[in-house]
């Protein structure tokens, strides 16, 4: 599988709190991470960083055995172990970092969106907050992560209909982030990485660039014949042609 990032600080702001991450953590097995930080102007930045390079980390201490000659054990148990173990390393790492400097980052904060793929077989998504994961298929465009947020509670509950949410003044309040509290439970799912010879590709991105860019665009740009370093540039165009208030960042994987 092949994957490609891109981040822009938008239109708006004088710094960009995002933060993604392509790695390989074995022969075959990438992980591809974006984080949102938030938390006042050192806080966010810090946050992010901190979460994405401590669940990197976690991943490949979980993952890859202490014994260079024995074989790691890919599958959906030692996986969602990894990814529970990395989530939770980070957000302790993020919090008890919160608590210090006479409290200058108190309150500092990440969301989380992760893919993590073997090959072209087997995936598996892990979120927090309201960074999203999609898949692009023959089938149409999906998204496969639920956001932690005011906004989706509210459509569960009918007292919101889904059109609204883009242009709710509460879209940007999420109701679970990593390191704001001593724990965190992130949503783990295995996903559909298509049929073998179908063409499938994901997006992984920050509430930069859904909150302006209609789904239909982005499935648009997605389904355009291009390589993917283009598509990305074109995604974030898009987002900063729309205004681009908060910092827009798209990880993209074609299987």
């Amino acid at each position: 599988m092949l994957f490609y990032g891109k981040s822009d600080v938008g239109a708006v702001r004088h710094e960009n709190q995002d933060c993604f991450g392509i790695y390989e953590l074995l022969p075959g097995v990438t992980l591809a991470l974006i984080c949102d930080g938030m938390g006042g102007n050192a806080g966010g930045s810090v946050a992010s960083r901190l979460a994405i390079d401590t669940f990197a980390e976690m991943m490949r201490e979980t993952l890859i055995p202490d014994d260079p000659g024995e074989r790691a054990v890919i599958n959906e148990k030692t996986v969602r172990r990894a990814l529970e173990s990395s989530a939770g390393a980070s957000n302790r790492r993020v919090y008890d970092k919160s608590l210090e400097n006479d409290g200058k980052l108190s309150g500092m904060g990440t969301t989380l969106v992760g893919l993590l793929t073997v090959g072209n077989e087997l995936a598996w998504s892990i979120n927090v907050g309201d960074s999203r994961l999609y898949a692009l298929s023959d089938a149409g465009m999906l998204q496969l992560t639920r956001d932690h947020s005011l906004v989706q509670q509210m459509i569960d509950s009918g007292s919101m209909k889904p059109e609204e949410a883009g242009k709710s003044p509460m879209r940007n309040i999420i109701t679970k982030a990593i390191g704001t509290d001593t724990s965190v439970e992130a949503d783990i799912r295995s996903v559909d990485t298509g049929l073998p010879g179908e063409k499938r590709y994901f997006l992984l991105c920050s509430d930069g660039l859904y909150v302006c860019v209609e789904r239909e665009k982005i499935a648009e740009i997605l389904a355009m014949n291009a390589e993917l370093p283009e598509k990305a540039e074109l995604l974030v165009r898009a987002a900063l042609r729309a205004g681009a208030p908060d910092n827009v960042t798209v990880i993209l994987a074609e299987n």
